[in-house]
């Protein structure tokens, strides 16, 4: 296994979960982050190598990075959504008041 090809792997998995989550696209943020899981299970199996310690460090700093990141537009995005709905339920009340008879 080249393990720096596997972390150029995982890089560019999130990376592009990164990129879905900025356009709210949630569902493929889900699919990739399955296969990243798997991708990382594989890397991690087996334990680096003292000169490949620096690179990894580096390599998982970055990737806490993103997913830091990812994390902040979730929240912001289930807050959103929580707005929606509350408008939503907002105008229910109102077309229910309007259409009640008198």
């Amino acid at each position: 296994m080249d393990r720096r090809h596997t972390w150029r792997e995982i890089d560019a998995m999130t990376n592009s979960m990164l990129n879905h989550a900025r356009s709210g696209e949630w569902d493929s943020v889900i699919k990739i982050e399955a296969d990243r899981q798997n991708t990382m299970q594989v890397f991690f199996a087996d334990n680096p190598q003292q000169q490949d310690a620096e690179w990894i460090a580096a390599g998982i700093k970055s990737i806490m990075i993103m997913d830091k990141e990812i994390m902040q537009l979730g929240k912001s995005g289930v807050q959103e959504l929580g707005r929606q709905l509350h408008n939503i339920h907002k105008g229910k009340k109102a077309q229910q008041a309007y259409l009640k008879p008198a």
